[in-house]
């Protein structure tokens, strides 16, 4: 039997219910008796119906599903063979520790006086304002000037902008909340411009941004978007008002994982072995501290990316989660490097569209009915194709601001709740709202000295029910109406992806919804 997950499994089963000789319809087109029991597979008892399933398995060694699945509910709660002692794939190795390897707020890591400011001691070792904001962007900017790279971006939310032909309107108290006390603090007028003649350059040691995580996402390797593609190193910033206060905003600097590490060849496998060494060392001490600048070093020097953009610079995109800016809705961008003119080691953060994610405007129109249409079945097992370029936004909202508040086809809609959800959570707002039971943000702003509160799809507990499977999950309820609900344990898939590529096992486990 081909090693199939949870949710491709149940749909494969609903599919055998037809009788005899019954016309396979085009996937999209689903009958009324398929999707009310592909309703059903989303509404049924999760960990038990999991837990009868036995050892998946994707690697040879790991024990295949049984053939007969009468239902599960769709709960992202991969049973994994690397997680489970009695399984022959076990990693026993020393375990991957979450906090510690995978998603670090740690006080001592994040308001570490060194490597996070410009004026705290570095007596204890470290580079002085390595991981601070100014840094890596002087590190992204190539031969530009980093401060005309930053006021670029920061610009671009005091005019309108236009992205894959979607308006994009101003958020203007980014100049009052964030602009003006930069411009003060870097002893220019309040008001000032930032671009253009007579610009006054922001002083990028005085930058409004502190340090909320450090994540490890060798996990996106394998579980992106619609697939495979690169890991990635990410570094969360909360953005300041002007006493220090702050504000409802968020900037995440998202790196690929270069293809080498000190001119040897390196994959994903290779960068996880390498942060894993994190699991074993006393969180925040000297060596913990120093082995975690040396990846994130690698991972963001110049030329970490051999013949990459702006010097080789291993950026991918810098994405803002806000409020603040501009009031409710919630809005969600994404920029990435462009040449503007001054050649590919000078290009410009310049706003793109958001991953996945059509402009509002798109909810529920002919278009997206269609994508939606016609690739239900795929939906259903996630492995949905991209949504089409044209479709693309260059800012979301959460909730939306068109048709329903949720992604989703217009009515009467033929999707089956599990792939009105898949498509929803793939979204940038739906993974960072309704889709998840998350209020927005899934690492919270914080003050200094205070860890910052991680959502709770990023913070469900990794006690193990045996088995290879979690004893807890995140029980999110269909936005749609329709009463399933979907369970999930996102720390529980990291960590089995991690344990994965430990173990030697070279196929990936998981896809980004979590399935198997």
């Amino acid at each position: 039997m081909n090693h199939r997950s949870l949710v491709s499994v149940a749909v494969t089963q609903v599919d055998r219910i037809r009788a005899p000789g019954s016309r396979r319809r085009r996937p999209g087109h689903h009958s009324t008796e398929r999707r009310a029991a592909l309703g059903a597979v989303a509404a049924l008892g999760a960990v038990t119906a999991l837990a009868a399933l036995g050892g998946a398995g994707c690697t040879e060694s790991a024990s295949a599903p049984p053939d007969h699945v009468v239902s599960v509910e769709q709960a992202l709660l991969t049973q994994c063979p690397y997680l489970d002692p009695l399984d022959p794939s076990f990693y026993a190795g020393p375990p991957v520790d979450f906090a510690r390897e995978l998603m670090i707020t740690h006080v001592s890591v994040v308001d570490e006086p060194c490597r996070t400011t410009w004026t705290g001691s570095c007596a204890g070792g470290g580079t002085q304002g390595i991981w601070t904001f100014g840094e890596l962007i002087t590190r992204m900017a190539g031969t530009g000037s980093p401060a005309a790279l930053a006021a670029e971006w920061l610009h671009q939310w005091e005019v309108p902008i236009t992205v894959n032909g979607f308006t994009v309107p101003p958020r203007l108290n980014i100049r009052p909340l964030v602009i003006n006390p930069w411009l003060v603090a870097s002893g220019c007028p309040s008001g000032a411009p930032i671009v253009g003649p007579g610009a006054c350059a922001l002083d990028l040691k005085r930058a409004p941004f502190r340090l909320l995580a450090i994540s490890n996402r060798t996990d996106l390797a394998c579980a992106n978007y619609t697939g495979v593609g690169d890991g990635e190193a990410r570094f969360v910033f909360g953005v300041l008002g002007a006493t220090g206060n702050a504000l409802r905003a968020t900037v995440i600097l998202e790196y690929r994982l270069p293809p080498q590490r000190a001119s040897v060849p390196y994959t994903a496998v290779d960068w996880e072995a390498d942060w894993h060494v994190l699991s074993s060392l006393p969180m925040g001490s000297a060596t913990y501290l120093a082995t975690l600048q040396s990846i994130l070093h690698d991972i963001t020097a110049p030329g970490a990316w051999p013949g990459g953009q702006n010097l080789g610079t291993a950026i991918g995109q810098v994405r803002t989660n806000e409020v603040d800016f501009g009031g409710l809705p919630w809005k969600l961008r994404e920029a990435r490097l462009q040449n503007t003119g001054g050649g590919v080691n000078a290009m410009q953060l310049l706003a793109t569209t958001t991953a996945e994610t059509p402009a509002d405007s798109v909810n529920q129109t002919p278009p997206l009915n269609s994508y939606l249409a016609s690739n239900a079945a795929l939906l259903a097992s996630f492995q949905q194709p991209a949504v089409p370029a044209a479709l693309l936004g260059g800012e979301t909202s959460a909730p939306l601001t068109s048709g329903t508040p949720f992604w989703n086809h217009s009515s009467p809609s033929p999707l089956a709740p599990i792939e009105r959800h898949h498509f929803g959570f793939n979204t940038c707002g739906g993974c960072h709202e309704r889709e998840t039971a998350t209020p927005f943000l899934h690492v919270g702003v914080r003050a200094a000295g205070t860890p910052s509160v991680l959502s709770g799809f990023l913070s469900t507990s990794l006690a193990t029910a045996g088995g290879g499977l979690p004893s807890a999950a995140l029980t999110v309820t269909d936005p749609a109406g329709t009463g399933a609900t979907f369970k999930y344990n996102e720390p529980w898939r990291r960590v089995c992806e991690a344990s994965r590529m430990l173990q030697g096992a070279p196929r990936c486990w998981s896809r980004a919804n979590g399935a198997h």
